[in-house]
């Protein structure tokens, strides 16, 4: 019987778009265009499913696209059996089926579509408008490949083509060998590099910065990075040549259960556990069976059982295998455990997909994504070193004309003023004392363990005295019932010349005349610095002290300290210090010790009065409070100072100090992390 013929309706949505009248045995349905029935559409695969036509019954067989194939809404698994006017659905097209009844022919055997392929013109004739050109999807040079398709149970299992090939393995020197030489290129490139002494070079390269001298020259050409690139760059084409080493060309179609079996199935009856169906001998095709397998041959109209072929002898038989030679054209067909092979003389295929099927969307991104991180790898590339850092460096170029610009201060000498004699030469001395009448004694606690304290007299009397209830006299006075009568409290530093102790101390000391502090000390309880009496060894009268003016003292100068005093006369000589600038109230944010700070501060407290006698050029009368914040980095150097506060009238000062300050240097923080300081600077006259 002949093949029936087939007339499909092709709709998209409701309109149809193509009517086609096919009569083939298997009919391919995709977008390639080999496919018999060709629908565009990127729902549908390149090879989406087959129908199989015979006079028997017509199948459709799902090739596992991912949309699949739909028979009346549901999907079909695997196969289905289709009957006239069923309806098929292909992603967005809906194929209407409408079988003809077969129409007998003169031959007792049915020719397959195959053989009608091969005896037809080169250019087959179209159905609804499209022309199929076979030179387009094979190559038309008299060369023949077989083609051989395992079917189990109306599911294709496996597709092969066996024959003439081109190997691709005659290209794998060539793409090892330019591998190898990027690679083995690359790899010296750095190697090279690398043995450079390039620790020198930036040594000798920093210090020329500092020191002016000119740079020196680089010992290599830096190209380091450009080597490792090309040695990663050379694995690429070196990986291509080593997996197209194994890129043989199939030469044979083995089934069995051996490891190098083109087909894995059961090898029960198979000498040696597997068995070649198809054997190339230069380019002749031969066609191998045993007595166990069964089939048919067609070829030039006849069709042959396999049995037929061995008794007529156009098959060889050799140790129970048989052969024959395909010729150009013939549709073999064996089976065995079940499963059915067809074998057909085709031609070779052409190269198609590398003509039109390169995936533009995804060479276009790839592209711009790259385009686009390249460029900003470069700009990366071009930032100057040490932009944008935390740590901003001084620049290094500059750093050579530090010791001129920025000299250190020199500490001048302090200016003494002298001033004219006073006219008053009477005025009262101060804190000089004079020596107390009567035998002289040390002054002291007689129950004080402590040595070398002054007393202290509390009070805030312009002019000290002392008490005069603590004199000898007084002794008489406080004894018995008149000591009881009286209650008065005693004073430890009192004469019978005082009335009252009035002093200019925070507090009672009993101590010494003359001592390093105030405090109380060892003594008999005297006026003055040794002996055992009670008095001074002096004239005075309700005084204290070693000289001969003044009331009470603790020297016999004109000052106000513990000591002899400077000076002579009653005229007493002052000198002014020249101006210093007090230190306000420190803010300190950052793991840095306020005592480093203040130390570092207090070691460049010439600068900052600098910057204020240069004001005072300006305005004899200048003061205020400038507060300064400033912030160390993590290497210790100033990075940023600005006058935060500042009421001093003339700006120029406090912009001198962060100048200044500028110039500093602190330790290194512990932690690494920055340091925000506030340092307030008081300039008063």
């Amino acid at each position: 019987m002949a093949t029936p013929e087939l007339t499909i309706n092709v709709f998209r949505g409701d309109a149809r778009v193509a009517t086609h009248t096919l009569q083939q045995d298997i009919i391919k349905i995709g977008r390639l265009k080999s496919c018999h029935l060709r629908l565009e559409d990127e729902a549908i695969a390149r090879m989406h499913a087959i129908l199989e036509v015979s006079a028997q019954e017509l199948r459709v067989i799902d090739l596992g696209s991912e949309g699949g194939a739909k028979l009346h809404g549901q999907r079909i698994q695997g196969n289905a059996t289709l009957r006239s006017g069923d309806s098929l659905e292909l992603g967005p097209y809906r194929l209407e089926i409408v079988a003809a009844a077969p129409a007998p022919v003169a031959v007792v055997h049915e020719l397959p579509a195959r053989v009608q392929a091969a005896q037809a013109a080169p250019i087959a004739r179209g159905v609804g408008g499209i022309t199929i050109d076979p030179s387009e999807v094979e190559v038309q040079d008299g060369t023949r490949v077989a083609e051989i398709v395992a079917v189990y149970g109306g599911t294709v299992l496996d597709v092969q083509h066996v024959g003439r090939q081109e190997a691709q393995r005659s290209r794998a020197p060539l793409w090892m060998a330019i591998g190898g030489a990027l690679a083995l290129g690359g790899a010296a490139l750095f190697a090279s590099e690398v043995s450079h002494d390039w620790e020198s070079y930036r040594t000798a390269t920093a210090e020329a910065a500092v020191t002016g001298a000119p740079a020196p020259a680089k010992p290599g050409n830096g190209l380091g990075g450009l080597g490792i690139a090309l040695t990663l760059l050379g694995l690429i084409p070196l990986s291509v040549g080593v997996i197209r080493r194994g890129d043989a060309p199939r030469r044979g179609y083995t089934i069995g259960e051996a490891h190098d079996a083109s087909f894995h199935m059961a090898a029960s009856g198979l000498a040696g556990g597997s068995f070649p169906i198809v054997e190339t001998e230069g380019d002749q095709l031969t066609l191998a069976f045993n007595d166990a397998m069964r089939g048919e041959v067609h070829y030039a109209g006849e069709r042959m059982e396999l049995a037929q072929l061995v008794r007529s002898g156009r098959a060889t038989t050799r140790g129970g295998r048989h052969s024959f030679a395909l010729p150009a054209g013939a549709v073999c067909r064996l089976e065995y455990e079940g499963v059915t092979f067809h074998v057909n003389s085709v031609a070779p295929g052409a190269k198609i997909a590398a003509k039109g099927e390169t995936d533009k969307p995804f060479w276009l991104y790839n592209g711009g994504s790259f385009a686009i991180l390249g460029s900003l790898l470069l700009l990366g590339q071009m930032i100057p070193s040490g932009y944008g850092e935390l740590e901003i460096d001084e620049d290094d170029g500059a750093a050579k004309y530090v010791g001129y610009m920025t000299q250190a201060d020199q500490k001048p000498e302090p200016e003494e003023v002298v001033t004219e004699d006073l006219e008053d030469a009477g005025e009262e001395a101060g804190g000089q004392g004079e020596r107390a009448r009567g035998n002289e004694g040390a002054a002291g606690n007689p129950s004080s363990r402590e040595k070398n304290n002054h007393y202290a007299i509390a009070g805030n009397a312009k002019v000290p005295s002392l008490a005069r209830n603590q004199s000898l006299e007084a002794n008489a006075r406080t004894a018995g019932i008149l000591g009881l009568v009286q209650q008065e409290s005693l004073h430890f530093m009192a004469s019978a010349d005082g009335t009252y102790a009035a002093g200019q101390d925070d507090m009672d000391l009993w101590g010494n005349v003359m001592g390093a502090k105030p405090g109380e000390a060892y003594g008999v309880g005297g006026l003055g610095l040794v002996g055992t009496g009670r008095g001074g060894g002096g004239e005075g009268i309700g005084t204290i002290g070693l000289g001969h003016v003044g009331t009470i003292g603790h020297g016999s100068g004109g000052g106000s300290g513990t000591g002899i005093g400077r000076g002579a006369g009653f005229g007493d000589r002052t000198a002014r210090k020249a101006r210093q600038p007090r230190i306000g109230k420190t803010t300190i944010t950052g793991n840095m010790d306020k005592d480093v700070i203040r130390r570092i501060v207090r070691a460049h407290i010439n600068e900052v009065r600098h910057c204020y006698q240069l004001g005072l050029g300006r305005d004899p009368n200048l003061k205020g409070r400038v507060s300064v914040q400033f912030q160390i980095g993590g290497s210790g150097k100033v990075m940023l100072a600005v006058v935060q506060e500042s009421t001093v009238k003339d700006s120029r000062v406090g912009t001198c100090v962060t100048q200044a300050v500028r110039r500093w240097k602190f330790p290194r923080p512990h932690n690494g992390g920055a340091v925000l300081v506030t340092y307030p600077f008081v300039f008063d006259t």
